[in-house]
C-alpha cells in the first residue's frame, strides 16, 4: 500500500531554487562538510548555538541553501553604490576594498536599462495572446540559471589607482562581514565595494536567510547591530544638516552615545491586516506602538532611521494627526531649544508620537544634544531644521517638498486627506496610483493598457478607497519600505536598480507569503497555464508507485503586481492611457506635486 507521502505531489518549496546549484547540490558530502565548517570557523559565525535553530532551517540549511561561494580578481566589483541591497557578503579567503567617496556611473559599468522600443511596444500589444497568466512549464524553469541578479556579467574598475585618487577607502579583510546594512534596511548601498587582491573568496548570503540569521541567532544580531555603530552610524550623523559643523571628535562621542530604539513589529503587515478588519479609524490608531505620548519627558533628539512615525495633538476628545516623519527627519530639537533656554518646566513633548508598523529611532541624550548641537544653532536654523516650533504649532519651514512635515502642503490638502493618507498607510507609496473622480470617465482605458504590455493580463484593479475625489487605486504602491520582500522565501519579490519593486516569475514558487503579506491587498495570485493553455498541476513525487491525481490539490499559482512598466520606454502605460489626465503615479512624500495635480 502506498503511503501518504508517496501519493502528495511536490509543490515548488522555498530551497527548490538554491542562491548557489553548486554548492547545495553537491554529491561529496564530505567536500560539503568542510566548506561548511570553513564558513562557520568565520568570526562572525562564532558562539552561534544551532539548537536555537529549527529543524526546517537549521543553521546548515540556510548556509546551503541561502547562501553561495563567489571567488572574485583583483579590482573586480562586489556591489556598486546606489544598487538596492539583498543580500551581506563575509569574506572568507583575501580582502576587499570599500570606496566611500562616489565613482563615475561609467566606470562602476552602470548603464540605462534595455527598454523595449516603439516597433517592440507595438508588437506586444498586438499580439492579443489568448492564454491568460502562460508561464513555461514549472518542472523546467530552473534549468540552466538561477535568475540571481549576481549573474550578470562581472564587472571589473579599470584604471584603479587614477579613479582612487583621493577618494576615501576602507580596507576589510579575512572573517569581516559587509553590506548587511542595506540588505537589512531593503535601501540603496552606500559605498563601491571591490576585491583587492586575485582569489577572493566570499561567502553571499541573501536576504532571507540574512533574516533568519537575526531571528535565531542573538549573537550574530549583535554583531550586526555593533558593526552599524562602528561603521554606518557617523555617516548617518553626519548627513544631518544640524551636526555637520561638529569635529571629528564631537562626532564620535554622537556616535558612541546614540542609543537605538525600535517600535512595533518588523512584520507588522499581519497585525494591520487584522486591525483593518475589526476596528474602527480610532481603535487603529489607538493600537499603533506608542513611541511617546504628549506631555511626557523627551528624553533626547529623536532621529528616524527607518519606517514612518505618526505625529499627533489631543483635539476635544480625540487626536488629530499632523504630520509623519520619515527617514532622516527629526523630532525634538525646538523642544530641547526651549529647554535649554531655561523654560520653566519639565522637557516635555507637545505631540504624541506612534509607529506606523515598524520603525528605527535614533536618540542622541538630551544632554548630549544640548551640548554639540544645540549651543551651536540659532533659533532660525532650529526653525529651519525642525520639523515644529515649541508651542506645538507647525513650522513654516522653506520647502515643502519632503512630506507631509511642513504646514503649508497640509493646509493645502486639507486635514481629511492627511488622516486618509495615515490611516490607510499610503504614505509608504513611491508610485502610488492616485485617481481623480472628477476626471474619471470609467472608460477603463487604463486598464487595457495595462493588459496589452502584460501579454494581456492587466496588473491592477480600477478600484479603491476614496477620500472625496481622490481614489488609491489597487496598484502596487512600490513603498519606500516594501514589507512584502520580508517574508518572500525565495527573494523572487526585490527591487530592480530604478526602485521598482518587481517579482522574478522564475524564482516565485506560488507560496502567497508576500500576497498575503501586503497590507494593501496589491499582489494577486493567479492560476498559471503552460505554453498549450492547459492547466499547471504539481509535479509528481518521484518516489511514488502507481496513479496519483495531481489535479486533487488544485493548480499552480504565481504572484502577480504593477511592475510599473519597468521594461517599457515610455513608463507606465497605465499613465500613458488616460485621455483625460486622471491617474498619475506619486512619491507619497512629494505633496508638492500632488497638491500641484489635484489643483489644476
Amino acid at each position: 500500500m502506498e503511503t501518504q507521502k508517496e501519493q502528495d505531489p511536490v509543490r515548488p518549496q522555498r530551497w527548490d531554487s538554491p542562491f548557489d546549484q553548486a554548492l547545495a547540490g553537491s554529491a561529496n558530502e564530505g567536500e560539503l562538510a568542510d566548506v561548511l565548517e570553513r564558513i562557520l570557523s568565520a568570526p562572525v559565525f562564532s558562539g552561534i548555538d544551532t539548537s536555537r535553530f529549527p529543524a526546517h532551517l537549521s543553521l546548515d540549511g540556510i548556509l546551503t541553501n541561502d547562501a553561495r561561494l563567489l571567488r572574485k580578481d583583483q579590482n573586480q566589483i562586489i556591489v556598486r553604490e546606489g544598487d538596492y541591497g539583498n543580500s551581506a557578503f563575509v569574506i572568507l579567503r583575501g580582502s576587499v576594498k570599500l570606496i566611500a567617496d562616489r565613482l563615475p556611473g561609467k566606470a562602476l559599468g552602470r548603464g540605462s536599462r534595455k527598454k523595449r522600443g516603439p516597433l517592440a511596444m507595438l508588437a506586444q500589444a498586438l499580439k492579443g495572446r489568448n492564454i491568460p497568466e502562460s508561464r513555461v512549464h514549472h518542472t523546467r524553469r530552473f534549468e540552466g540559471a538561477n535568475g540571481g541578479e549576481s549573474d550578470a556579467p562581472s564587472v571589473f574598475l579599470q584604471d584603479v589607482p587614477r579613479i582612487l585618487e583621493g577618494k576615501a577607502t576602507v580596507d576589510i579583510g579575512e572573517g569581516e562581514l559587509f553590506g548587511e546594512i542595506a540588505a537589512l534596511g531593503r535601501t540603496p548601498r552606500t559605498a563601491t565595494v571591490i576585491s583587492a587582491e586575485d582569489d577572493t573568496e566570499i561567502l553571499e548570503i541573501r536576504w532571507q536567510g540574512l533574516r533568519d540569521l537575526m531571528n535565531f541567532a542573538p549573537q550574530f544580531k549583535n554583531n550586526v547591530e555593533d558593526r552599524f555603530r562602528r561603521y554606518g552610524l557617523s555617516s548617518l550623523l553626519r548627513s544631518l544638516e544640524y551636526v555637520q559643523h561638529l569635529s571629528q571628535d564631537e562626532l564620535q562621542i554622537l556616535t558612541n552615545e546614540t542609543q537605538f530604539e525600535r517600535h512595533g513589529r518588523f512584520d507588522w503587515y499581519g497585525t494591520y491586516q487584522q486591525m483593518l478588519s475589526s476596528a474602527s479609524a480610532r481603535d487603529r490608531l489607538r493600537s499603533e506602538p506608542l513611541i511617546i505620548n504628549e506631555g511626557d519627558y523627551l528624553n533626547g533628539l529623536l532621529i528616524v532611521r527607518g519606517g514612518f512615525v505618526r505625529v499627533s495633538r489631543t483635539h476635544h476628545s480625540g487626536e488629530v494627526t499632523k504630520a509623519y516623519l520619515g527617514k532622516g527627519q527629526t523630532y525634538g530639537l525646538s523642544e530641547l531649544r526651549e529647554h535649554m533656554g531655561g523654560a520653566n518646566g519639565d522637557l516635555v513633548s507637545k505631540h504624541t508620537l506612534r509607529a506606523i508598523g515598524y520603525v528605527d529611532l535614533l536618540v542622541i541624550p538630551t544632554h548630549r544634544a544640548e551640548e554639540l548641537i544645540l549651543s551651536k544653532l540659532g533659533p532660525e536654523e532650529v526653525a529651519q531644521f525642525d520639523t515644529f516650533g515649541v508651542n506645538g504649532h507647525d513650522g513654516d519651514g522653506a520647502d515643502d517638498s519632503a512630506g507631509l512635515g511642513k504646514a503649508a502642503s497640509r493646509d493645502r490638502l486639507g486635514p481629511g486627506v492627511l488622516e486618509f493618507l495615515m490611516d490607510k498607510r499610503t504614505v509608504n507609496g513611491s508610485a502610488a496610483m492616485l485617481i481623480d473622480l472628477d476626471r474619471c470617465t470609467r472608460c477603463d482605458d487604463c486598464v487595457r493598457a495595462c493588459a496589452s504590455t502584460h501579454d494581456g493580463n492587466p496588473r491592477f484593479i480600477r478600484y479603491g478607497d476614496r477620500d472625496r475625489s481622490i481614489q488609491v487605486t489597487q496598484a502596487c504602491l512600490h513603498c519606500h519600505d516594501p514589507i512584502c520582500m520580508i517574508p518572500c522565501p525565495t527573494g523572487a519579490i526585490h527591487r530592480e536598480e530604478g526602485g521598482e519593486v518587481v517579482i522574478n516569475d522564475n524564482t516565485c514558487i506560488g507560496c502567497s507569503a508576500c500576497a498575503d503579506n501586503c497590507p494593501y491587498d496589491n499582489i494577486q495570485m493567479v492560476e498559471i497555464r503552460d505554453e498549450k493553455g492547459m492547466p499547471q498541476f504539481p509535479s509528481r513525487d518521484s518516489g511514488s508507485k502507481g496513479p496519483i491525481d495531481v489535479t486533487a490539490h488544485g493548480t499552480l499559482r504565481r504572484a502577480t503586481k504593477c511592475d510599473l512598466c519597468y521594461d517599457q520606454l515610455a513608463g507606465p502605460a497605465c499613465v500613458r492611457a488616460c485621455p483625460h489626465d486622471a491617474l498619475e503615479r506619486f512619491d507619497m512624500q512629494n505633496v508638492r506635486a500632488l497638491d500641484r495635480w489635484l489643483s489644476r
